[in-house]
């Protein structure tokens, strides 16, 4: 194995020479005391060894060309994974960050704290402060000053996430949380819970059977605390159980953002209701609670059958979970907003993280192609290639491999109308 070794403000970070990219595992960018603690920037001056994955740490991965150095200034690509805020981490080996690389894009995978760790919130906490944000945070700041030593240009980064971590990327693009440390943001498919915190702590005190208070949970056993939250996920399983919101798009900085959907995020979900014709007669019965607005039902359903006629539960939760949100960005952020709707090349449904294939050139899409090249680019320029979701509400509609892009006129109309903001 060859190893290479950058000296930044952090220390010395010795990674790994894989072809014509140098990897940086696991790079533990805070200290954290205790799991229900607030994280603290890490020492600095260390000798760290970033030979080897460790995704059970708090920490990020860096990703560049072999060749790059502290004289570069190549743009930079921070990823924020998903994974409903339960699963995941920053040392998924299909983030493709290979294939970025070799299109001179230097790539960071950002990770932070998973369910109760990440999102319970306690008395003296801000109502906007999660500890899954906050690592984030940190995660960038690190970024900022160390970044250069890599290769990478710390006024060119572009922070990119897909459901619970787009959710994540649009919290931090908060003006009480955007400290300037990336210039652009792309949210795939955000994900947000339909209450608050607030509004579910008594549901999760029941299940853990515990006061939430940060000493009372610092003390209990792990694996108590891991029953409780299977206990409480249970009982909120059509969306994230916790996350940060709510989601107001006025209370965002005005930093350009891409915000994105599949067509068809949550057609598996509702596949078994729709199978036996009973989609219809669902929505209208849970709407309201999962956020349709009164009275709004007939005509909601009414635009979904046009769309797709077979799928009514299946459109019904991707837009309630998804699509709602994506539009709420594109029309209430203060900033410029571009909006992309994905869908498949076969014209198969586009299920929710479809599109992270082409993002990742993971097979069968090829480095620099699709997905994988259109971001390279914006990472580079800072232009989607297509004309801003405002005035006209114009949306790019593309398939995966951005063969047949076109502009569509406000395709989450019938969306606007049906949800409560």
């Amino acid at each position: 194995m060859k190893t290479a070794e950058v000296t930044c403000p952090a220390g010395t970070v010795v990674g790994v020479v894989d072809g014509a990219a140098r990897d940086f595992h696991s790079i533990e960018y805070s200290h954290i005391s205790s799991p229900f603690s607030d994280a603290v920037p890490a020492a600095r001056g260390l000798l760290i060894d970033a030979t080897t994955p460790r995704p059970e740490k708090t920490a990020l991965s860096i990703t560049t060309p072999a060749s790059a150095t502290d004289a570069d200034d190549l743009p930079v690509m921070v990823w924020i994974h998903g994974g409903r805020f339960e699963i995941g981490s920053h040392a998924d080996p299909d983030t493709g960050a290979g294939a970025f690389a070799a299109q001179g894009v230097i790539q960071v995978r950002l990770g932070y704290r998973l369910d109760l760790a990440g999102l319970v919130q306690f008395p003296d906490d801000d109502p906007a402060h999660f500890r899954a944000a906050h690592d984030c945070q940190l995660g960038l700041e690190w970024v900022q000053k160390n970044i250069e030593a890599f290769g990478g240009d710390p006024t060119n980064i572009t922070l990119v996430g897909q459901s619970a971590g787009a959710n994540l990327v649009l919290w931090l693009t908060r003006r009480d949380h955007y400290r300037g440390a990336f210039r652009r943001a792309v949210a795939l498919s955000p994900a947000f819970p339909r209450q608050t915190f607030g509004q579910r702590k008594a549901s999760l005190r029941a299940s853990l059977s515990m006061p939430i208070t940060r000493e009372k949970l610092s003390a209990a056993d792990p694996r108590r605390l891991a029953r409780g939250y299977r206990r409480f996920r249970t009982r909120h399983v059509t969306d994230l159980a916790l996350g940060p919101g709510p989601l107001d798009p006025a209370e965002l900085a005005e930093v350009d953002i891409v915000v994105t959907s599949t067509r068809d995020e949550f057609y598996r979900s509702g596949a078994r209701t729709d199978a036996m014709g009973l989609g219809a007669a669902t929505v209208s019965t849970i709407g309201r609670f999962m956020g349709l607005a009164p009275g709004a039902a007939s005509a909601y359903l009414e635009a979904c059958r046009a769309i797709d006629p077979k799928h009514t539960m299946g459109r019904f939760l991707s837009d309630s979970l998804i699509r709602r949100f994506v539009d709420r960005v594109a029309e209430g952020a203060p900033g410029r907003v571009w909006q992309a709707e994905f869908v498949s090349e076969s014209g198969a449904p586009a299920h929710h993280c479809d599109e992270l294939p082409s993002l990742f050139a993971q097979g069968p899409y090829e480095p620099g192609t699709g997905l994988n090249a259109a971001m390279a680019r914006y990472c580079a320029t800072g232009e989607p290639g297509w004309p801003p979701y405002q005035p006209g509400r114009s949306v790019l509609r593309t398939d995966f491999s951005c063969t047949a892009p076109k502009l569509v006129d406000d395709p989450l109309g019938y969306v606007r109308k049906a949800f409560n903001a």
